[in-house]
């Protein structure tokens, strides 16, 4: 009785429309959408949220292909597509024919648990899951590689119900707007909130692994130590009330830090560690928040009153450990990093 919906589904047959696929309830003597056409800016927003290039990604549903499509636009290593319906099935084996890093595994994704592969993103997007919410919290966590990015849909639409984020805390959310969904029985509002989770980033193997203070020089540039004007002596400050002004490099400690687990935003802008405070905005609002939480979407504050849009955030989830130079200052204050606006506490 637990699994009645989803053994129901999968005995169904399917209609495939252009826009949508269809499927009949037996317990609920309705005809149901199982996707639809109208969904593809959040399942693009989704890709770019979640997935960066060179990543191996885990998708659970193939549904109209949809997502899949926003994924392979953003050249994955290799793309595993675990699907259990029959006649998605070979929607899925003719649409992966003629890509290579598609690799399809047939049957339920909490099948895969017992797999060894691990993933640098997993997406969540399937129909009348009765393990979703019992057991997709642990699978994702297990499959996780180091700064796994997960993201999955959120039925809700908003951003506080604690079920639709499986108790997780640490979940950001990416607004999609001007959606014009035709009534249908699962989704029907105009904006819509991807969720997103980063595991495992803050592993024992990440973080600094040894420091010592050292003196800035303009000939050592390692990862971001270009400060704003920093090799001339002085440090553009943005005060608690907006006013700049410039401090002697005297009252900084420069710290040199040899860390793993490396952000790259914008391939180079910052290279930065996770835990990093900075300021981004999202949603129209300034806040602080730590470099792990940044999405894609998001825009950083430039020294020359400028907004930068966040493209790209890819993380270094191997072993290589990196030199890195940072500011150590007894007081909380912003700075510049390569011209953005960055916090130190």
């Amino acid at each position: 009785m637990a699994h009645l919906y989803r053994d129901s589904y999968l005995e169904a047959n399917l209609t495939f429309e252009d826009d949508k696929i269809l499927w009949h309830c037996p317990q609920t003597n309705d005809t149901r959408e199982v996707m639809m056409s109208w969904e593809q800016p959040i399942m693009t927003k989704m890709a770019e949220v979640a997935v960066a290039e060179g990543d191996h990604v885990l998708e659970c549903g193939f549904g109209m292909g949809i997502l899949s499509n926003a994924v392979q636009a953003r050249n994955p290593a290799s793309h595993t597509i675990v699907e259990c319906h029959p006649q998605v099935i070979v929607k899925l084996k003719a649409w992966a024919a003629d890509k290579p890093n598609v690799i399809i595994k047939e049957g339920k994704w909490a099948d895969l648990i017992s797999e060894g592969t691990r993933y640098n993103a997993i997406l969540m997007d399937t129909y009348v899951d009765d393990n979703l919410h019992t057991e997709f919290d642990t699978f994702a966590e297990t499959k996780a590689a180091d700064g796994c990015k997960v993201s999955w849909w959120n039925f809700s639409g908003g951003t506080t119900d604690e079920w639709m984020m499986f108790y997780w805390t640490g979940v950001t959310f990416t607004e999609v707007t001007g959606l014009n969904p035709p009534e249908n029985t699962y989704y029907n509002r105009d904006n819509y909130f991807i969720p997103l989770k980063i595991l495992n980033q803050k592993s024992a193997g990440y973080g600094v692994e040894e420091s010592s203070l050292v003196s800035l020089s303009a000939s050592e540039k390692v990862a971001w130590t270009n400060v704003k004007d920093i090799y001339a002596g002085i440090l553009t400050r943005e005060n608690t009330d907006g006013s700049t002004e410039n401090i002697i490099k005297e009252n900084i400690a420069s710290i040199k830090m040899k860390c793993a687990g490396i952000w790259n935003i914008n391939e180079g802008l910052l290279v930065i560690t996770g835990n990093h405070p900075i300021m981004v905005k999202r949603d129209g609002v300034w806040s602080e928040k730590i470099v792990n939480q940044i999405n894609v979407g998001d825009k950083l504050f430039k020294i020359d009153n400028t907004e930068v849009n966040v493209d790209s955030i890819t993380f270094d989830s191997s072993d290589t450990a990196y030199w890195i130079q940072t500011l150590k200052s007894s007081e909380s204050f912003n700075y510049f990093v390569n011209d953005i606006l960055i916090k130190i506490k």
